[in-house]
């Protein structure tokens, strides 16, 4: 909880007086924020004071403390943060420094039971849903299982080399949430995009194997062959995130294999929506 008083523009205040006090010293950091700051006073037109300073210090600390506050999905009574800062910036705090850091810690532990809390609701849920998206899928035609676990459905076999576990592959490819949500998309990028097989998830580089150059494959990997019960946050505001224990779906176009001496088929054009990397 002590990051979230962090004082933010003070720290910049002190880097760049310190600078100041020698033109000759190297500071990248404080190169940078005068930089900054220099733009900020050409675009904005105003006259500061002291009593202006003090003011855009407090509107600086409430802003940086809201938006964290927002993004920790915390609710506190804003009033009551206003008193106690206020009060323990004049010395006259209700509590001693020990109940205070008390507090914090009790809060601390409210909210990581909370948070464990809506994990373990979402992850309930990811399992559920997709033990029945593999159940359904696995009766379709044309679809097999592996050893592991992952399903797949062979598109098209490709008439080229195999990859191996070493390496490199170049592919075309969209993944999505067994609820049809698109997490990520190379066609949405409209470029290929490049892997090394031994740095992806267990269930992606199984089912590559499994097709030549050329071919393309759908994949229905299981929550033990993706991210397990990681939980990987959204990779743009386009995008859902990733909840713990999902299992995920793959259609790859096998494009060419990295070093090999063999022509890759033509990228397919992108779709209309677009999306951001998360591979």
């Amino acid at each position: 909880m002590k990051s979230l008083f962090k004082m933010t523009l003070i720290s910049s205040v002190i880097v760049l007086a310190l600078a100041g006090c020698d033109d000759k010293k190297e500071n990248s950091t404080a190169q940078q924020q005068a930089a900054a700051t220099q733009d900020t006073s050409q675009t904005v037109k105003i006259e500061v004071d002291a009593t202006k300073e003090a003011y855009a210090v407090g509107a600086s600390l409430a802003s940086d403390l809201k938006n964290n506050l927002e993004k920790g999905q915390l609710e506190l009574d804003n009033s009551q943060i206003i008193k106690g800062f206020s009060e323990a910036f004049d010395g006259k705090s209700q509590y001693t420094p020990e109940q205070i850091q008390y507090i914090l810690n009790e809060l601390t532990q409210r909210l990581q039971k909370e948070a464990q809390t809506k994990f373990d609701e979402k992850k309930s849920a990811s399992i559920a849903a997709g033990d029945k998206f593999r159940e359904d899928f696995a009766k379709q035609p044309g679809v097999k299982k592996t050893e592991s676990g992952l399903l797949y459905e062979i598109v098209d076999a490709g008439k080229g080399k195999h990859p191996t576990e070493t390496d490199s592959v170049i592919v075309h490819y969209t993944g999505t949430l067994v609820d049809g949500k698109k997490f990520d998309s190379s066609y949405d990028r409209n470029e290929p995009s490049k892997f090394p097989l031994n740095a992806v998830i267990k269930g992606w580089a199984e089912g590559i194997e499994l097709i030549g150059t050329g071919g393309k494959i759908k994949l229905v990997v299981p929550p033990e062959l993706a991210y397990g019960d990681q939980e990987i946050p959204a990779f743009g505001e386009d995008n859902p995130g990733i909840p713990p224990a999902s299992t995920l779906v793959f259609e790859v176009e096998l494009l060419g294999i990295d070093g090999v001496d063999q022509a890759a088929p033509q990228a397919a054009p992108a779709p209309a929506s677009k999306t951001k990397p998360t591979k």
